[in-house]
């Protein structure tokens, strides 16, 4: 990637959310700060009486992802409905609204760049698939921890962390100095992460969001990413 891409993110990420984006950007963008302007105004009182205080609670009850409902099902061979779409919805959850506008300024200037150089189905393909098989990951490894819960769209920023990062690493083509400089930007993300859990949040997490990167990397790599499919057949035949 050249630098004239580095300073075209560099400007992404400094600027507004709202910016001209690609629509499955929108769509994802748009559904989060509903469910979030929803749970603020009702924990403010201001929608849902003296019950929307606790819809936010609630909520993360329902839709949240939980390691220790992983574990059950996988103990007991049982995957009900409703526990397995946790794995969908928990992206779309927060805990804050702080927790939720770091989320979605982080997705809408990285998805900007993902999604115009993937299109809109494999945009969707790993925005929407990395953050479940990351859930998995982390259930597996947080199964006995009781802070094994999981929500907000970090993972799926994560995961297009991974998918900008391979944009970067193929178009430095075999150059070992571009290519290290690829990987800046998801230490550059590590450390604001990190600065906002000492602030808004607690947990393993990270886990989730780390595991999301590798796999989102992987999976432009190998399947989502501008031809790689086709390279991948090739190799397949060759």
């Amino acid at each position: 990637m050249s630098d004239q891409d580095d300073e075209r993110l560099l400007r992404d990420l400094n600027s507004s959310p709202i910016n001209p984006l690609p629509g499955a950007v929108w769509l994802l963008v748009l559904v989060i700060l509903a469910v979030e302007v929803t749970l603020s105004l009702a924990g403010q009182g201001m929608i849902g009486g003296q019950q929307g205080i606790g819809w936010r609670v609630r909520a993360i009850e329902r839709f949240a992802f939980s390691s220790g409902i992983q574990e059950w099902m996988l103990e007991n061979t049982r995957f009900p409905l409703t526990h397995l779409l946790r794995y969908l919805t928990y992206s779309f959850v927060h805990g804050s609204l702080m927790h939720a506008v770091f989320a979605v300024v982080l997705l809408a200037a990285l998805g900007k760049m993902v999604g115009e150089s993937f299109g809109a189905i494999r945009f969707l393909a790993l925005a929407l698939v990395v953050p479940v098989a990351a859930a998995f990951l982390f259930g597996l490894v947080t199964a006995q921890d009781q802070l094994g819960w999981l929500l907000g769209a970090m993972p799926m920023a994560f995961a297009l962390v991974g998918a900008v990062t391979w944009l970067r690493w193929r178009d430095a083509h075999g150059d070992r100095v571009k290519q290290r400089r690829a990987f800046a930007l998801i230490g550059v993300l590590i450390g604001a992460r990190l600065a906002f859990a000492m602030l808004a949040e607690t947990g393993p997490a990270w886990m989730a969001e780390l595991a999301a990167f590798a796999l989102g990397f992987g999976a432009s790599a190998l399947v989502l990413g501008p031809g790689s499919w086709q390279r991948l057949r090739a190799r397949i035949r060759g």
